[in-house]
């Protein structure tokens, strides 16, 4: 069987015990309630997935489609979404996003459409009504409901599918916004069909297998087919489908739990925001285009996904996959790359922490301004030796406490950066390694077969 999101829910139900609470108790997401249990389990530590089987629609009735979150929660579930078993090192996973972002996979077409699971249900025209989703709220000042995961364009003359994340806010039955930022492709695409007076085919996919979204979130160039990208990272061939309203036109992912299909007129804009981001902030007011809605399909009991933004589960997606596109970046000039890390300190997306083991003095630098230009978030580069875990903010921050010479190792770089206005366009760099020459104190250490001999087990409980 092909893989999907239903399928991995259930794989993880039966390998990890618990990591699954399906809610039975009515939740009204257009009161908050889906967000507000998701802060409790926050607030608490427990990082489950939560699959809420007794939800709204956004017109107030009872859903036909659950609302799933938190797959992304762990850096262990994103390994299981790549089925690599139990993780023992954090780089691993790291390394893994890396090899396949620099695969293409396969794609496979299924024909008719009504033999795709995601067509098991269409809805065309005026029946295709936004208000039978249960559209969630996320935060207090949220100007209203949004879906929160990812378009698929088409490319123009080089034919190629571009899958972004982005967020969607509800206008009216079929109208919603499209939050395509300068720095999206999908803005790019937009754009380009603007200049021809042409409406732009866009869908929006709720629901697919985990490793479908990991795959959208490498930092794949402009003009990538990001259908063969999610086939690398599935593993298997992307089955895909003729869609409802451009036929072979536009092909869709046949294993979704839910498309929106939909038309971007061109040259119109109108408002959404404030609402809740990654980063912790609300974005505030802005002009986007539209999307007019043309039909909506789904399999028979689809689930819905959702992103809570600016929590761990969005931290992980957006973080793990540019951890490994930035690993193989700065790999091709600076072959002494031994991991990099983007902490939750930093939303997955500021702070980035990278190992080397150095071979020359400007390496520090040199790496760190590779991560500069590949993330236009980035706003601190932490450069540290090969004998610093990244993924220990605490040995990290003892790296820059007790290896960095302030007066030469801290460098702060002018107009670098310019996607978010208020965050400031300098960027900082900050060389925690041990210098190459001259005298340094040698670190502390314990026997390895002392650390081999002596076992703690029974005295935790794990």
């Amino acid at each position: 069987m092909s893989k999907d999101l239903r399928g991995f829910i259930a794989k993880e139900e039966e390998r990890r015990s618990g990591s699954v609470i399906r809610v039975k108790d009515r939740i009204d997401p257009n009161r908050f309630e889906t967000i507000a249990f998701l802060k409790h389990l926050d607030l608490l530590g427990e990082q489950k997935m939560v699959l809420f089987e007794n939800v709204l629609t956004l017109n107030g009735k009872p859903s036909p489609f659950p609302l799933f979150y938190n797959p992304f929660i762990t850096r262990q579930f994103c390994a299981d979404a790549l089925d690599m078993g139990d993780l023992r090192n954090n780089m691993d996973l790291s390394l893994e996003v890396a090899a396949r972002e620099l695969k293409r996979g396969e794609l496979e077409v299924i024909h008719p459409p009504e033999k795709a699971p995601c067509k098991e249900v269409v809805f065309r025209g005026s029946e295709a009504d936004l208000g039978m989703l249960p559209i969630p709220m996320h935060h207090k000042d949220d100007v209203g409901p949004y879906l929160t995961m990812t378009c698929i364009m088409k490319g123009g003359d080089k034919v190629f599918y571009d899958i972004t994340f982005t967020k969607n806010m509800y206008y009216g039955s079929q109208r919603m916004s499209i939050s395509a930022h300068p720095h999206h492709h999908l803005r790019t695409i937009i754009e380009e069909n603007e200049e021809k007076n042409k409406r732009t085919p866009v869908i929006i996919v709720l629901g697919h297998h985990p490793a479908f979204y990991l795959s959208s979130c490498c930092l794949t160039p402009y003009g990538n087919d990001d259908y063969m990208t999610a086939s690398a990272f599935l593993q298997e061939p992307l089955r895909l489908t003729p869609s409802e309203t451009w036929g072979e036109d536009f092909l869709v992912p046949a294993d979704s739990e839910i498309i929106i299909e939909g038309e971007v007129p061109p040259h119109k804009r109108e408002s959404q925001n404030p609402f809740g981001e990654i980063l912790g902030y609300y974005q505030p007011e802005m002009k986007v285009p539209i999307i007019e809605v043309t039909a909506i399909t789904h399999r028979k009991g689809a689930i819905l996904q959702d992103i809570w933004s600016g929590q761990m589960d969005h931290w992980n997606l957006g973080g793990i996959p540019k951890e490994g596109s930035v690993f193989n970046v700065i790999k091709k000039n600076t072959p002494g790359v031994k991991a990099i890390h983007l902490p939750a300190s930093g939303c997955g997306r500021v702070i980035c922490y990278i190992s080397i083991k150095k071979e020359f003095e400007n390496e520090p630098r040199k790496a760190a301004m590779q991560a500069f230009v590949e993330m236009p978030n980035l706003k601190l580069a932490v450069v540290v030796d090969d004998d610093i875990d990244v993924f220990n903010e605490r040995e990290v921050m003892w790296a820059v406490g007790t290896r960095t010479h302030w007066d030469k190792d801290l460098e702060v770089i002018r107009n670098v950066q310019s996607f978010r206005g208020w965050l400031g366009d300098a960027v900082a760099v900050i060389d925690a390694t041990r210098p190459l020459k001259g005298d340094f104190p040698k670190r502390n250490e314990i026997p390895q077969d002392a650390l081999e001999r002596v076992d703690v087990s029974k005295y935790i409980n794990r």
